[in-house]
């Protein structure tokens, strides 16, 4: 009896140490600089949402709750662990019945060695989704030296709100946090498909893409089913240093809303005007279903033909750095589709290469 009360307790104490050896940091303790990919950090530095508070009263209630979630934002760390935990709450539903748990609540991280190589690191099923979701990403190398260790991305959950994180590395180990960039940001808002879906993965979204490819900051104003050419979201988006505003909000501007697309643009475009010179990209609506389906073409038809009567105002009235990308530019198939609307990995990584041809044009 003596004997088993002993190796208990060494067990327990064993558990203990083995604990004891991961530090683990809240990033939100840090500072109001700490979040990647949005812009009001000051206004949002004691959660992951992506519109200031002050925006509750200013947009739509729907608007306003998928703000919380944490599409598009990230979280940067250098550190030379062999391994690197994640543990995090979420206020929602796992899943969808067409975007897996991964995508929807799940992180993602990459790492970049000192030598500039960009390399994605899998978490392999070192993951539980649970009360309190972990990640453990194992058996990292060092392939430019340890002692020179990797600058980490790690990309928050695309359709969750996340209410409490912590990242772990062993407590021998260096982990220090990186402060969002000063550069300017390209600004997306749009739909769903900004947002995220479907994406099996929080970096597969291709607004995330295009940041790993192009090296800007990317702020993603997706919200799904709700991207519809609001005028407070427009003023919203004016308070913004931009590089560059894409308009991607064709999507949800079907049936009752098409006759809406014109004006709701020549106004945006307008508040954007009054507070900044920046190129803006208007986006057309593709949508992979037109195979199959005459009456799909007929509404993504009405839907361009409104927008492109907007751009060849705008272009009358002498605006400056409109920029136009066209569905035929995006090339959407039927194998880049979930169901005919969102796309799937690969439709992501086409949407997001259309869009880095398109950016690397506009920007020389």
């Amino acid at each position: 009896m003596k004997r088993l009360i002993l190796t208990c307790i060494m067990s327990v104490a064993y558990t203990l140490t083995i604990s004891a050896q991961t530090k683990w940091v809240n990033p939100l303790d840090l500072g109001d600089n700490i979040v990647h990919g949005r812009w009001w950090n000051g206004e949002l530095k004691d959660s992951y949402h992506r519109l200031p508070p002050r925006a509750e009263s200013k947009v739509r209630g729907a608007v306003w709750g998928l703000s919380k979630q944490s599409a598009g934002l990230s979280v940067c760390f250098h550190t030379n662990a062999p391994s690197v935990k994640v543990r995090y709450k979420v206020k929602g539903g796992l899943n969808m019945f067409h975007m897996p748990t991964t995508g929807v609540s799940g992180v993602d991280l990459y790492a970049t060695d000192a030598n500039g190589v960009l390399r994605w690191c899998a978490s392999k099923f070192n993951l539980s989704f649970k009360d309190t979701i972990n990640y453990e990403f194992k058996d990292l190398t060092y392939f430019t030296g340890e002692e020179k260790g990797y600058d980490f991305e790690l990309f928050l959950p695309l359709y969750n709100e996340v209410t409490w994180m912590e990242i772990g590395v062993p407590e021998d180990r260096d982990l220090r946090f990186i402060p969002a960039s000063a550069e300017q940001p390209i600004v997306v808002y749009g739909t769903s498909i900004v947002q995220g879906a479907c994406a099996s993965r929080t970096g597969m979204a291709w607004t995330n893409i295009v940041h790993r490819e192009l090296g800007y900051p990317v702020i993603n104003l997706g919200f799904s089913g709700n991207g519809q050419l609001e005028e407070e979201m427009f003023d919203f988006l004016a308070e913004i240093d931009a590089r560059l505003f894409v308009i991607d909000c064709l999507p949800n501007m079907e049936e009752e809303r098409t006759e809406l697309i014109y004006d709701r643009l020549l106004k945006g475009v307008s508040i954007l005007r009054k507070k900044s010179h920046a190129p803006i990209l208007l986006v057309e609506y593709s949508y992979a279903n037109g195979t199959s389906s005459q009456q799909s073409v007929d509404k993504y038809t009405r839907n361009n033909r409104e927008q492109q009567r907007a751009y060849r105002t705008l272009q009358e009235r002498g605006e400056k750095d409109i920029f136009y990308l066209s569905k035929d530019e995006l090339g959407f198939t039927q194998e880049t589709m979930v169901e005919g609307l969102h796309p799937n990995d690969f439709g992501m990584r086409q949407y997001a290469d259309a869009y880095v041809r398109k950016l690397r044009e506009i920007f020389h």
